[in-house]
């Protein structure tokens, strides 16, 4: 493919409510969104960066300049070194990524990667499904109940009660200390048969003389929960071996999972008894891909997990969660029950399966209508060497090295 064109665009979404968790509340959701033009084919790609970032994901602002500044430069680099002809996946990545990039780096990439497979299979009428081989037409999925003002029982209650209406085939409830045992019991007891995991992000610490004691977790054993997910802060592996080896629930790791190098430490560690696989912080479709089959071969339960993406995002994930080693729901729920306005219109579904996408491409295309509503900024590179800022009342600018 000729690589023709880049835009890198940030578009300025809402949640539909508050979601609170024991690191802070996600209330609004801005998106980055990378475009490019391949021999006349458009492809779009989406960052999975949160606003303020995570305990070990970088905020929105932190990947847009990597994208802006490193990234998509190192791009332009290597197609022109290729006479404009956009070089393999794998050998792009690593002239993209620098030897040492962390979860910034690999977060950037992922969405260039999604951009360029995107416009590939566009362009040879191929969907994302057929593309991984995954057979699948629908996968089941998961919701999730965050943290409720004022940690109101009532809350909680009906929003998993919505969550369940809408199909979810599991529920995994944020929890922090002294927001656990009460509201795990509360649910347990209006839902009996339901699909529970809880979801710590990191907030306990094992030894503690308070409410943050992960020993305490034991308690949620009674309740019959899937798995407890990142009890303890992401570099502890041996805090989460040693929980893992007193809790009858399994222990998940999210956060902790920031490369296939990460999780395969973890499995040796005993750290990881259930992998929660982020596509976008791993580093894209080939390198979940990758951690998928590491759990495969492991026989660890495994899931897609979910930043609250799109529905260009989440039909990638969607599709991913069809692949062999993703045994469990994964977060891949409908866009419209979290963003007030989704770009990328997502397929409508009823019930527990949510639709894989088999038209050609990874996802529905975001409409023009809701990016001239809501993008605040839009970087535009055009091959080989100009850059244009095209945001409302700025000048152009070019690259280094570039004249005029």
């Amino acid at each position: 493919m000729h690589l023709e064109e880049v835009e890198v665009s940030w578009v300025d979404l809402a949640l539909r409510a508050e979601v609170g968790t024991s690191g802070g509340v996600h209330g609004r959701r801005p998106v980055v969104l990378l475009r490019v033009v391949c021999d006349g084919q458009e492809g779009w790609g989406e960052c999975g960066a949160l606003l303020q970032g995570t305990l070990v994901d970088p905020p929105t602002d932190r990947v847009w300049d990597l994208l802006v500044d490193h990234v998509v430069p190192r791009l332009l680099q290597a197609t022109q070194g290729q006479g404009g002809e956009v070089p393999g996946l794998h050998d792009l990545a690593a002239a993209c990524l620098p030897a040492d990039g962390g979860v910034p780096q690999r977060m950037a990439w992922a969405s260039v990667e999604m951009a360029l497979l995107d416009a590939a299979l566009r362009r040879a009428g191929d969907p994302l499904a057929r593309h991984l081989g995954v057979p699948r037409t629908t996968v089941p999925y998961g919701g999730v109940a965050g943290i409720p003002d004022h940690h109101t029982v009532a809350t909680l209650l009906s929003e998993v009660q919505r969550i369940v209406d809408a199909g979810a085939a599991r529920v995994r409830l944020k929890i922090a200390p002294g927001w656990d045992i009460t509201p795990v019991a509360a649910v347990r007891s209006q839902f009996p048969a339901l699909a529970l995991q809880v979801d710590a992000n990191g907030a306990y610490c094992l030894g503690t003389d308070d409410d943050s004691d992960a020993e305490k977790l034991v308690d949620l054993d009674g309740f019959g929960l899937t798995c407890i997910e990142q009890p303890m802060e992401p570099g502890d592996l041996h805090g989460h071996a040693v929980l893992a080896e007193r809790l009858d629930t399994l222990v998940a790791l999210d956060e902790s999972l920031g490369s296939v190098a990460d999780l395969e430490r973890a499995l040796a560690a005993g750290a990881c008894e259930v992998a929660c696989l982020k596509p976008a912080r791993l580093g894209g479709i080939d390198m979940l891909g990758r951690a998928a089959s590491v759990c495969a071969a492991s026989g660890t339960p495994a899931f897609v997990g979910g930043f609250f993406e799109t529905g260009l995002a989440r039909a990638v994930n969607a599709c991913l969660a069809g692949l062999p080693g993703l045994t469990l729901p994964g977060d891949v729920s409908a866009p419209t029950g979290y963003l007030a306005v989704d770009p990328a219109p997502w397929p409508p579904f009823e019930g527990s399966g949510v639709p894989v996408w088999h038209e050609p491409g990874v996802g529905p295309a975001p409409t023009s209508e809701v990016l001239t509503r809501f993008t605040r900024k839009v970087r535009r590179f055009e091959v080989p060497d100009r850059v244009v800022d095209r945001t409302p009342g700025s000048r152009p600018d070019r690259t280094p090295g570039s004249t005029g």
